[in-house]
C-alpha cells in the first residue's frame, strides 16, 4: 500500500489542525528565515519588510482557499494539479519555473552565505558566493542523495534559533543589511534609488513583495482539499503563524539597536552561512530532477546547467552592483508566476487524461527553497 492510500484509508491522521499547521510550517520555514531578514529588516519606510509581508501572508491564504476549493494539491503535487485541468503544455511550464526559479534562487542562497560568513556584502562576498556555489554543485555532484527527514527537521530548527538569536541581539545586520545600507544609504544605482524611494512607495512595495515570495516557497505542494476541513484550518493557522514570525524578523532594528558583539556576530555569521550552504546544496540536487523531467537527460547535466545558471546571475549582479534584495527578485518573480499557474488550474475543470511517469515522480517531488529541501 502507498503512502497516499494510508492517508486516504485513516483520513484522521492527517486531517487534524496541528498536522495542517505543522505541514505548513515545515513547507515555507527555512533558509527564508535568514535570508529575508537580513536583505529587508534594515530599510524602513511605508513599503518596508513588516507591512508588505503580512500583505503577501494575506494573498497567500487566500490562494490557498481557492486552490484547496479545487482539491488541494498536498496528494498529487502542484505539476499534477496543473496538468490535470489545464494539460501537459501547462505542467510543463510549471516545471520549467521550478527549475528556472531555484536555479537563479541558488545565486541568492549563495551570495547570503557568503555575506553571513564574511560580514561583507562587496566584491569579496561575490567571490565568496562563487566559491559558495561550486563547492555546493561538486558536493551534489558527488553525493546524490539530500539529508533525511530527521535532519530537514533538525534543520529547521536551527535556522529558526539562528535568526530569533540574530533578532534578539539587534537584528540580522552583517552582509546587506550593515554599513551605510543600515543607514538608510543606498548605492548609486540601487535598486530602490531615485523614484522608488522618493514618493514611489507602492512600486518599492510590489519589488519587495516579490521577493519575500521566496518565503513562501513549498505551500504550493502542502494545499489540503477543503473537504479536510481541519487539516485546511491546520494549513491557514500555520500560514498566520508564519507571517507573524516574517512580522517580527522583517521589523526594522529601534534607532538604538547595536550590532552584536564580535564574537557573537562571527559565530551567528557561520552558522548561517553553513545552513544556507546545505540549503544549496540540496535544492541543487532538486532542481536537477526538474531538469531531468524537462529534457530525459541525467541529473549531472541539470547540476552542470542550475550551477552556470547561478553563477551567471552572479557574475550580472556584481557588474551591475546589484545586492541580495534583487538577486532574490528571480525566485520571487517564478514563484509567483507559478502561484498565478496554480490559481489558473483551480477555476478549470479538471480535464479528461491519461497518467504519465512525470504526474507519478511529481507527488514525492516539491521543490523548496525559502523551506527545506526535498533532495
Amino acid at each position: 500500500m502507498t503512502r497516499t492510500d494510508l492517508t486516504r484509508t485513516d483520513p484522521t491522521r492527517t486531517d487534524t489542525w496541528a498536522a495542517g499547521a505543522a505541514k505548513a510550517l515545515g513547507a515555507v520555514l527555512g533558509a527564508g528565515a535568514l535570508l529575508l531578514p537580513a536583505a529587508f529588516a534594515p530599510r524602513p519606510g511605508p513599503w518596508s519588510g513588516p507591512w508588505t509581508g503580512i500583505a503577501v501572508a494575506g494573498a497567500v491564504a487566500g490562494w490557498c482557499l481557492l486552490v484547496a476549493l479545487a482539491g488541494g494539491t498536498e496528494d498529487r503535487g502542484p505539476v499534477v494539479f496543473v496538468r490535470e485541468r489545464l494539460g501537459p503544455g501547462p505542467a510543463r511550464a510549471a516545471t520549467a519555473l521550478y527549475f528556472g526559479g531555484f536555479a537563479t534562487g541558488q545565486a541568492a542562497v549563495a551570495l547570503g552565505a557568503a555575506e553571513f560568513a564574511l560580514g561583507d556584502s562587496g566584491w569579496r562576498a561575490y567571490a565568496g558566493a562563487a566559491l559558495v556555489l561550486g563547492s555546493a554543485a561538486a558536493y551534489a555532484w558527488r553525493v546524490p542523495r539530500g539529508p533525511s527527514p530527521a535532519a530537514r527537521r533538525l534543520r529547521t530548527a536551527a535556522v529558526l534559533a539562528l535568526a530569533v538569536a540574530w533578532r534578539a541581539l539587534g537584528g540580522p545586520l552583517p552582509g546587506p543589511g550593515s554599513g551605510d545600507r543600515a543607514a538608510g544609504s543606498w548605492p548609486d544605482g540601487g535598486w530602490v534609488a531615485g523614484g522608488w524611494s522618493d514618493g514611489g512607495w507602492a512600486g518599492a512595495a510590489l519589488l519587495v513583495a516579490v521577493p519575500l515570495l521566496f518565503g513562501w516557497v513549498g505551500l504550493e505542494g502542502a494545499v489540503p482539499a477543503v473537504a479536510h476541513r481541519r487539516a485546511l484550518g491546520g494549513t491557514l493557522l500555520g500560514i498566520a503563524l508564519a507571517a507573524a514570525l516574517y512580522s517580527v524578523l522583517l521589523a526594522a532594528p529601534g534607532p538604538t539597536a547595536q550590532a552584536p558583539p564580535p564574537a557573537a556576530a562571527a559565530a551567528l555569521g557561520l552558522g548561517s552561512a553553513a545552513l544556507c550552504w546545505t540549503y544549496c546544496r540540496t535544492n541543487l540536487h532538486s532542481t536537477a530532477a526538474r531538469w531531468t523531467e524537462l529534457t530525459g537527460r541525467g541529473r549531472r547535466g541539470g547540476l552542470a546547467a542550475a550551477g552556470l545558471i547561478a553563477l551567471g546571475v552572479l557574475a550580472l549582479g556584481r557588474a551591475a552592483r546589484w545586492d541580495l534584495p534583487v538577486l532574490l527578485i528571480g525566485p520571487g518573480a517564478a514563484t509567483a508566476a507559478l502561484y498565478t499557474l496554480i490559481a489558473v488550474a483551480a477555476v478549470r475543470r479538471p480535464r479528461p487524461q491519461e497518467p504519465t511517469d512525470h504526474d507519478h515522480s511529481d507527488r514525492h517531488r516539491v521543490l523548496e527553497g525559502a523551506a527545506r529541501s526535498a533532495g
